[in-house]
């Protein structure tokens, strides 16, 4: 009897101290893993079937082993989410559309759910159809989640997607039932997520905030829910006194019914949630270099964060042997369905490098990796084009390079590591993986005006604007007017040497070898410059070029019609062409590359020279408005005291 009585003693203070604790809610979450499936970087460092004997982070073998273990404590309360860009940046995206790997390793692993970020677009609207049906075709996907989209109703491109959103694989918001607590979810792309999304359209997008008003009262009032947790691609970063900011800090403020921030889209680690009034905002960096876990306690209606780790994903953790079986199968799928025509396969080892190759956001002009993606424009464009007479000036920009070049341990750079480099978009004419590159010409003056619009859109369209530049450099005066800085410009390279090129000339032709996209994005000019300046590319012969499609180049002469050149695949060409210094078989990056070369190069001076060398109708025209603004002061305060000597 004494004893009875003790057992119902302990179970009665075990439930009033469950009932004190409240109910425990456990969320694990990634963010921009961005087709990041191996360990990095190089690759041919990452070992993923032992440990501790490497030192690249992420995996996604790594990220599951993480994932599994921590819900496996308490599968009952646990949520595993996503912040988007699940998709784009490495040679896994190519097979995307076909095999759907990204999702299908997501649902392996065992996440609940994912909201679409801006690279999920990168394909299309079509594009991400692809991708989705195909990862169904294999079974189940996770829950894809996105609030604030809307759907044309005159335009077909988006029906697809529309399509999958009428069957609930795609949802505004949805419910799940954790540890007995009623859990509503809902996804946002944010304001500036969706400005770099331009393969969106037709679809357009609702004001984040307004969106998530919307939804948190539908989900409290409506459908009861005890918690509401934003999947939100917008991002943070810090303001200006050091504190944090953005997007989601926005959205958390302003919508104090949500109880938890999934965030992505700026690729931050936080070590720590942002607290914004009792709520968390949560980033776990980008690529599976990190994995969050948000520990959180639900009692007396109100929910709380109780805990939360940041886990780095290292050579520390075993990675999941399904995992990898999945990883090594989409890579013979590369192989086989990508590669083939290149005469390359996945893991070759096409050079070696003692030193990286990195793009900061800190020192742009200084990135010995920008010279070296503008240097590989201009190779593939030489390689697979005519009128070698004519001089090829290739072109890049910083927000094309996605990812840095490391020596790492071997310093063997594989073909998968080159094609992060610049792994973006898709065919114009096939729709394939890459931006296919295409050739124009342009005159010497209207040389000068690209490089005038490219020096400024930085400042107006950020830094992902910030323009390398191959086979040529060029000297300007910030102290000049915008959009007349330009003074000086030479044809060719630091090997060859450098001839100076007329820039006042409308007469003969240069070369622009670039992707489409850039090519596409050529009406900026006269939008940036309010029609000051104009450039029109042009076929050799000096006719307009009217369509893309006729500036291409071809792979493949011999079969019909024209096969891209992909951007990305011009990388392969460069490094094959580098010589083998020390003899083993692979080609060296040369020491060229270590420091880089500054093509950009800043002269500030008032001299009158360099203050009108080259000088345009701007900075002319300017000086006159200044001279005859300033003679009309000078007559003014003539008359002045003219005036007042006649009145004493």
């Amino acid at each position: 009897m004494i004893f009875l009585t003790f057992c119902i003693s302990i179970f009665s203070f075990s439930s009033l101290f469950s009932q004190t604790q409240g109910k425990r809610l456990t969320i694990i979450h990634t963010n921009d893993l961005q087709s990041r499936l191996l360990g990095f970087a190089p690759n041919s460092d990452f070992t993923p079937l032992t440990t501790n004997d490497d030192k690249t982070v992420g995996g996604i073998a790594r990220v599951a082993n993480v994932i599994r273990n921590q819900r496996a404590k308490a599968p009952e309360r646990t949520l595993v989410l996503d912040g988007g860009d699940w998709m784009m940046g490495t040679l896994f995206q190519t097979i995307s559309t076909f095999e759907g790997a990204e999702l299908r390793l997501m649902q392996a692993i065992g996440y609940d759910a994912a909201v679409i970020g801006n690279h999920e677009f990168d394909f299309h609207c079509d594009g991400l159809a692809d991708i989705i049906e195909s990862a169904m075709k294999h079974g189940e996907i996770p829950q894809l989640v996105l609030s604030n989209g809307n759907f044309s109703a005159e335009k077909k491109g988006d029906d697809r997607l529309e399509a999958l959103f009428d069957k609930g694989k795609i949802l505004p918001h949805f419910i799940m039932e954790k540890n007995g607590i009623r859990i509503g979810m809902f996804g946002l792309l944010g304001k500036e997520a969706a400005s770099v999304a331009p393969y969106s359209k037709p679809m357009t997008f609702d004001d984040p905030i307004e969106s998530a008003k919307k939804m948190a009262a539908f989900l409290k009032n409506e459908e009861k829910v005890n918690v509401i947790i934003c999947m939100t691609h917008s991002g943070v970063w810090h303001v200006e006194d050091g504190s944090w900011g953005g997007e989601d800090v926005d959205l958390a403020k302003a919508v104090p019914e949500i109880d938890v921030v999934i965030s992505g889209h700026s690729h931050t680690p936080l070590p720590e949630p942002i607290m914004v009034n009792g709520t968390p905002v949560v980033q776990a960096g980008s690529e599976g270099e990190y994995v969050g876990v948000l520990e959180m306690q639900y009692q007396d209606g109100e929910i709380r964060m109780s805990d939360y780790q940041l886990v780095k994903v290292d050579d520390s953790f075993a990675t999941e042997a399904d995992i990898n079986a999945m990883v090594d199968s989409f890579q013979m799928t590369i192989d086989n369905k990508v590669l083939e025509k290149y005469e390359v396969s996945f893991t070759d080892v096409l050079a070696e490098t003692e030193f990286d190759l990195t793009i900061s956001r800190g020192s742009l002009v200084e990135s010995n990796l920008g010279a070296f993606a503008a240097d590989a424009v201009r190779f593939g464009v030489e390689k697979f084009s005519g009128n070698p007479e004519i001089p090829v000036v290739g072109f890049t920009t910083a927000g094309l390079i996605r990812d840095n070049l490391l020596a790492g341990e071997k310093g063997m750079q594989q073909v998968s590591d080159l094609y992060r480099i610049m792994p973006l978009g898709r065919g114009v004419l096939d729709e394939d993986p890459g931006y296919p590159l295409a050739k124009g010409f342009i005159t010497p003056a209207e040389l000068k005006s690209v490089l005038e619009i490219l020096l400024i859109a930085p400042s107006i369209k950020g830094n992902s604007h910030f323009a390398y530049f191959s086979g040529m450099r060029f000297k300007y005066n910030p102290n000049r007017m915008p959009l007349d800085q330009v003074y000086e410009v030479e044809i060719g390279n630091e090997k060859d040497g450098y001839t100076l090129l007329d820039i006042s000339s409308e007469e003969g032709l240069i070369a622009i070898g670039a992707n489409s996209y850039i090519y596409e994005s050529i009406n900026l000019i006269g939008e940036i410059s309010k029609g000051l300046l104009s450039v029109i590319p042009k076929h050799v012969d000096g006719t307009p070029i009217e369509n893309i499609n006729d500036a291409l180049l071809d792979f493949s002469k011999t079969e019909t019609g024209t096969q891209e050149v992909k951007e990305w695949s011009s990388l392969f060409e460069l490094t094959k062409s580098f010589p083998d210094v020390n003899g083993n078989g692979f080609p060296d990056f040369p020491e060229f590359y270590k420091k880089g070369e500054v093509r950009q190069i800043e002269a500030a001076s008032w001299s009158p020279i360099l203050m009108y060398s080259n000088a345009t109708k701007v900075m002319w025209g300017t000086t006159g408005i200044f001279l005859l603004i300033g003679s009309f002061f000078i007559w003014l305060i003539g008359r002045f005291r003219k005036r007042r000597k006649e009145a004493t």
